[in-house]
């Protein structure tokens, strides 16, 4: 009703009544809230009659003074003077809440998120997307695609605002031959831009496609480096590799092109809006900049960094949670044998109520975020209305600017205000973009070591060579000092000593998988190294008997061979060769060990150790095993005396009497 007294002097009818009619008006604000007005009984010759007059470039004869205008704008003025305080109050309410209730300590112990570490981190790593790795070609041509989508449905978009104009005052006159010119030729301009948004929808899941592999590829290739997944698992920092390979990579990938579809997007309507805004109304151009600059750095100094740390610690405790549920997963079996299914759930559902904290706590800063930007959207409807009515009602612009001017003014603005209303994707967008990053650099340490390590691992020669090899533990506990021996062609030296005493670190050091040392280990390149906990792939069980080969290496018939010596028959007479199970939970562990076994036989390598890969077999198939080992030499780990019988020399690790230092002795048998 506040709005009457502008409406009410337009219906003053300049001729007799010809048949009543009514006139609504409804200004919408967000969530559906309005204003509505009718103006019943007036005469639809006044409206056209009026409009004509208005066309022409004056006030018709019978239209009111500039007395009365004056009068109906101050009016309103009153009326919404009135009334604003109260809209004022019901806006910040919410929002003063939320903040209130989050104003802790911990504010001042936030870290920077939204500079270095946050906006860099996205950039830092769609750069990767962007200029490295061979679909940076690919996901070019898409971005050119979607520009040139997007730049043509905005040109028929701000051509359909013109033409709006256009058709909505030929009504407002009268003109039925300028209201059909006007309705075809947005209906032309929409035929126009269907295909194009269409296509501006193809861009943009084909570059998300191109991005995902160009950030999944990069990580792949440096995950399955040699040795990059056991030092990645050594140093702990990252403990869901899987999750943001697999999961991650491609959320930031889709999150990645819908916000650079943004950025084109508003970038263009903004070129294309702002300009119909300036040519209308310099005030109310200048005030909405100022009005979408003060939006924005409210939403990211009042939410952002709040929000944002949510995110990664929800991240964090999420891939903790998944860890503890995938370990019982895979532990099924000795987990229901200690009966600790009950300890473990408690300790499961102790991690989830952090979560769920988190959770509750991120709902809320959502919320106060989500009511900011709702009142915040509110001056897209009041704004121009109330810049452009005086400029009507003196007759400087035709009624159709006034939509023009809402629609111009609303794409203008949710274009220069795109982090008030994307910021909760933005903060989801940094969370999962630091992760990444975390995951790439953890990488790249992963590597490092390799090159930094003092232990020297030559593969070179057909037997083994120890010189001079010094290890000691993380601690600085020494393991062996200045250990020296020759290991020739046709010779098997077996390890022996207590539980405990660095027998395995030995192994590692032979591979190159331990950091904490000095010497110098040559070995033949071709060599297999067996662990007392075998690895099984996914697959065919032909797979399984032939990995790490590549399937098609080895003839069926040299498979089933190799299974025959690495005493399979059970497994072949249970399983086809094209068979694919879950074959940890099929297989037992002796079962798993003779398959790692019949993987050495096909590989005929010249070095095989092992590191008490068959603990879980009886006596007699164990000495056959060794039996139908062909390589020139081996290095076992066993606390079985039986084995001695299979090689021609011990290694063997004591303590001194006297100084209590740990003393290996190599010797013939």
């Amino acid at each position: 009703q506040s709005l009457e007294p502008l409406v009410a002097p337009m219906l003053v009818p300049p001729r007799p009544l010809r048949r009543p009619c009514a006139i609504s008006y409804r200004t919408m604000a967000p969530g559906g809230f309005g204003l509505r007005g009718e103006v019943e009984q007036a005469s639809l010759g006044a409206v056209k009659s009026g409009s004509r007059g208005l066309r022409r470039g004056g006030l018709a004869a019978s239209a009111p003074s500039a007395s009365t205008w004056l009068e109906a704008v101050a009016a309103g003025s009153t009326a919404w003077s009135s009334q604003w305080p109260f809209a004022l109050l019901a806006c910040a309410v919410p929002v003063l809440a939320v903040v209130a209730a989050f104003k802790r300590r911990a504010w001042g112990r936030q870290s920077k998120d939204l500079s270095g570490n946050g906006l860099g981190t996205i950039f830092r790593v769609a750069s990767k997307m962007l200029w490295k790795g061979p679909h940076r070609r690919r996901a070019a041509w898409y971005l050119l695609l979607l520009f040139l989508a997007l730049a043509t449905t905005n040109g028929a978009t701000v051509a359909q605002s013109f033409a709006q104009r256009e058709y909505m005052s030929a009504l407002a006159q009268g003109d039925a031959a300028l209201f059909g010119s006007g309705l075809a030729f947005a209906l032309a301009l929409l035929a126009v831009s269907i295909p194009t948004r269409c296509l501006a929808e193809f861009a943009t899941g084909g570059l998300g496609i191109a991005w995902r592999d160009a950030l999944t590829d990069g990580l792949l290739d440096e995950y399955f480096k040699p040795q990059v997944a056991y030092w990645l698992r050594k140093e702990g920092v990252v403990k869901d590799p899987d999750a943001r390979i697999a999961v991650e990579a491609g959320h930031f990938a889709d999150a990645a092109v819908l916000m650079v579809r943004d950025v084109f997007e508003n970038a263009m309507k903004l070129l294309g809006f702002i300009g119909v805004v300036y040519t209308i109304s310099r005030q109310l151009c200048v005030v909405m900049a100022s009005y979408a600059i003060l939006g924005s750095f409210a939403t990211v100094l009042v939410f952002g960094r709040p929000l944002v740390r949510l995110d990664r610690g929800i991240r964090a405790q999420e891939a903790t949670l998944r860890s503890a549920i995938a370990r019982c997963r895979d532990k099924a079996e000795a987990l229901t044998f200690a009966q600790g299914e009950a300890a473990e759930g408690a300790v499961i559902m102790e991690r989830y109520q952090d979560l769920r904290r988190r959770q509750w706590s991120r709902v809320l800063w959502r919320t106060g975020l989500a009511s900011f930007r709702d009142c915040f959207s509110w001056a897209a409807y009041l704004l121009p209305i109330a810049f452009v009515a005086p400029l009507y009602l003196r007759g400087e612009v035709r009624f159709g600017a006034i939509a023009q001017t809402v629609t111009a003014f609303k794409a203008s603005l949710d274009a220069l205000s795109v982090v008030v209303r994307k910021f909760r994707s933005v903060s989801s967008l940094v969370a999962e973009g630091g992760r990444l990053e975390g995951l790439s650099e953890a990488l790249g340490r992963a590597v490092m070591p390799q090159s930094a390590i003092a232990l020297q691992t030559v593969t070179d020669g057909d037997g083994l060579d120890v010189s001079k090899l010094t290890l000691s533990l993380p601690t600085g506990a020494q393991l062996c000092s200045n250990l020296s021996f020759t290991l020739e062609p046709g010779q098997r030296v077996m390890i022996s000593g207590e539980s405990g005493v660095g027998k395995t670190t030995f192994i590692r050091s032979l591979a190159g998988l331990w950091s904490d040392g000095s010497g110098c280990v040559r070995r033949p390149a071709s060599a297999v190294f067996l662990s007392q906990e075998p690895y099984l792939p996914e697959g065919t069980l032909r797979r399984v008997l032939s990995f790490p080969a590549v399937v098609g290496s080895f003839s069926d018939a040299e498979i089933l061979l190799a299974a025959q010596g690495a005493q399979l028959d059970g497994v072949l007479g249970r399983f086809a060769l094209d068979d694919v199970v879950d074959w940890e939970a099929v297989l037992s562990r002796g079962e798993q060990q003779r398959c790692t076994f019949c993987q050495a036989l096909l590989a005929r390598p010249a070095l095989v150790v092992l590191d008490e890969a068959t603990s879980a077999l009886d006596v007699e198939r164990e000495a056959l095993l060794y039996e139908a080992l062909q390589a020139s030499c081996v290095v076992s780990v066993s606390h079985r005396i039986g084995l001695l019988e299979s090689h021609t020399h011990m290694l063997r690790r004591e303590e001194d009497d006297e100084s209590g230092r740990p003393v290996w002795t190599f010797s013939p048998l």
